[in-house]
């Protein structure tokens, strides 16, 4: 059991003896195994940061002692700024005790420094909706806990407690919230679909597709995925039922396709993107051969069941999304992951299709770059998104939309949302949208709960867990919400810096490629990112803190990277501006950007900017060297 010496103040929190049971904060991005050790240091305190309306979480993890331990009534009574003026309400919070999952093989093409542990194992993802736990002898438990701050919250540092029960009495771990000045958006930028089986979601949850509660589960459903910002939905075309008159010609009913439409756009949905209408002719991964989908529809006069070619059916949907005033928001796939084999196939069905609606943009994940002419939304897996990079970026210079996608694959070095990767893979995953430019993502991998799950990686084919209600989130969903976010916020800085710059009357600058050192810091490459959670958390503080000083008097963003005793210190200040580290000064150019080498920093940078009279310090994080 955990010993009553837990239970304490925070004012006198003391770690007990590790045979009697013991408690330790851990960031989001920590996958904490059954006997993952106790860190060293002062780890009793949760600390974290956001912005207004953003939800940030963290771990608190219970290890039992040498008997089991009973763990309930998880709360959180609200936090209180310093000055005691401001609060966040205990609604704010949310917990729920996190499962782990038996992995018997690890992802098959990825050695065992990029794992976060080598199966046969137990691995932490789901969120339970259990209210209690009973934590074995010796193993740990984790506690997800997070705080959805408010869209009015004042910045500054909060401070409060998070209680639990515990062998029936009570423990206390500390949590500060950092708010940042500025607010994180509703409807973020980054185009994002996963896409969901509706078989695999009926059966699980228990509902028929079609009856009144499926409906109402689509509703539940199209809140949760936007609470971890998709914004993009497949959109089944089986949806549309098809019937001949006797005179021979065709009509769509649209109701069923219609309600699936508006229940996600009423949920902020910005695009409807409808399935393939082909695939491969045997199902084999070489076959040459693409081929179309016919539409089933019954004939009036016998009643008997025919089938529709894409050539009579397709003018209908482009039609029918043009009354409805959707066709902008539309997309429609060929057939997936075309290869050099049948590519030429690939190129006739997808010609098919722009013939047959030539208003509706088409989308597809491709393993190829020679597609010009035959797509709109182009999605090449990562790995082939890095090896022909500048085929990519010179179509998308031409106006093609640059996404990127991964699946089972690729593994290796570079990031995934696999469950036996660490979890900053999955976040990292939304950098690189960034520090590539493109401007989406997408997986196959929702809800596919009845794919077999060693087929291909552990955790490819679904990010989240049947529930009771409403399929549950996990330690992956939310990394990959908190990784959009940070897109998110890389973003704002270039909004703030081109605001800054208007304001200044900067020439030249180019906002993109000052924010990119940012990332950079980072995620230098597809493949060279950091796998340390600490330096990915000083990298965004970094990004959080330009936001806010950007929008000062006088505007002023830095980023400032260790390199050995030294500071590799950049930014932006307005042009003419004299910008100082110590002794060290340099003057910003007409674009407003600096650039400087400091000497002797720690912690953090103290920076004198001039300009005319007026005279400002700012103070900037400093970023460990990788």
């Amino acid at each position: 059991m955990l010993v009553a010496g837990l239970i304490l103040a925070a004012s006198v929190m003391q770690t007990p003896p590790q045979e009697d049971g013991t408690f330790w904060s851990a960031n989001a991005l920590v996958n904490v195994f059954r006997d993952t050790p106790m860190p060293t240091g002062d780890v009793s305190k949760l600390t974290l940061s956001g912005a207004r309306g953003q939800t940030v979480g963290g771990q608190v993890v219970l290890q039992a002692g040498s008997t089991p331990s009973q763990v309930s009534r998880v709360r959180c009574e609200g936090l209180r700024s310093d000055d005691n003026r401001n609060s966040i309400g205990p609604s704010a919070f949310w917990h729920a005790f996190v499962e782990y999952y038996h992995v018997a093989k690890n992802s098959t093409v990825t050695p065992a420094t990029e794992l976060a542990r080598q199966a046969t194992a137990d691995f932490p993802d789901a969120f339970s909706e259990a209210t209690e736990m009973t934590i074995p002898p010796r193993q740990n438990q984790p506690i997800w806990v997070q705080f959805r701050i408010p869209a009015g919250a004042q910045p500054g540092t909060y401070s409060g407690m998070i209680r639990m029960t515990v062998d029936g009495d009570n423990l206390e771990v500390p949590v500060t919230l950092d708010v940042y000045d500025f607010t994180m958006p509703t409807d973020t930028r980054l185009l994002v679909t996963v896409w969901t089986n509706t078989a695999s979601l009926a059966k699980h949850q228990n509902v028929a597709e079609g009856s009144d509660q499926w409906w109402a589960l689509l509703e539940r459903v199209a809140a949760l995925m936007r609470a971890h910002h998709q914004n993009v939905i497949l959109t089944p075309w089986t949806l549309i039922k098809a019937a001949r008159a006797e005179d021979g010609k065709l009509a769509l009913d649209f109701e069923q396709f219609d309600r699936w439409v508006r229940i996600f756009r009423a949920n902020g949905f910005r695009r409807i993107e409808i399935g393939h209408i082909g695939g491969r002719e045997h199902g084999q991964w070489e076959d040459k051969t693409f081929v179309a989908y016919d539409m089933p529809c019954t004939v009036a006069k016998e009643g008997q069941e025919t089938r529709a070619p894409i050539e009579e059916w397709l003018p209908l949907l482009q039609a029918h999304l043009k009354q409805r005033g959707w066709l902008d928001q539309s997309m429609i796939h060929v057939a997936d992951e075309p290869i050099p084999v049948n590519l030429d196939s690939w190129k006739e069905l997808s010609a098919r299709v722009k013939k047959a609606a030539p208003e509706l943009r088409r989308i597809d994940a491709v393993h190829v770059p020679d597609l010009k002419g035959h797509l709109e939304v182009w999605v090449p897996q990562l790995n082939f998104l890095e090896q022909w990079m500048e085929k990519f970026v010179e179509a998308q210079k031409e106006g093609v939309e640059l996404w990127y996608y991964t699946a089972w694959v690729p593994q290796g070095r570079y990031p995934n949302r696999l469950m036996d990767y660490p979890l900053i893979k999955t976040r990292m995953l939304h950098w690189l949208n960034y520090t590539s430019g493109t401007t989406g993502y997408l997986h196959w991998g929702w809800n596919f709960w009845d794919v077999p799950f060693d087929q291909f990686a552990p955790g490819d084919n679904f990010i989240v867990w049947p529930g009771k209600q409403t399929p549950r989130s996990s330690l992956r969903y939310e990394a990959m919400r908190e990784g959009i976010e940070d897109y998110e916020y890389l973003c704002m800085l270039e909004d703030a810096l081109v605001a800054a710059g208007r304001r200044t009357r900067a020439q030249g600058l180019d906002a993109r490629a000052l924010v990119s050192k940012y990332a950079t810091a980072l995620a230098p490459t597809f493949q060279d990112y950091s796998r340390q959670p600490a330096m990915l958390f000083a990298v965004r503080h970094a990004v959080a803190r330009s936001i806010e000083t950007l929008r000062g008097r006088t505007p002023v963003a830095v980023r400032a990277v260790q390199v050995g005793a030294d500071a590799d210190v950049m930014g932006f200040a307005p042009p003419g501006a004299t910008v100082s580290v110590g002794d060290i000064s340099t003057l910003t150019g007409p674009d407003g950007v600096f650039s400087l080498a400091a000497t002797g920093v720690k912690g953090e940078v103290e920076l004198t900017v001039a300009i005319g009279d007026d005279e400002i310090t700012v103070k900037a994080p400093l970023i460990p060297g990788t």
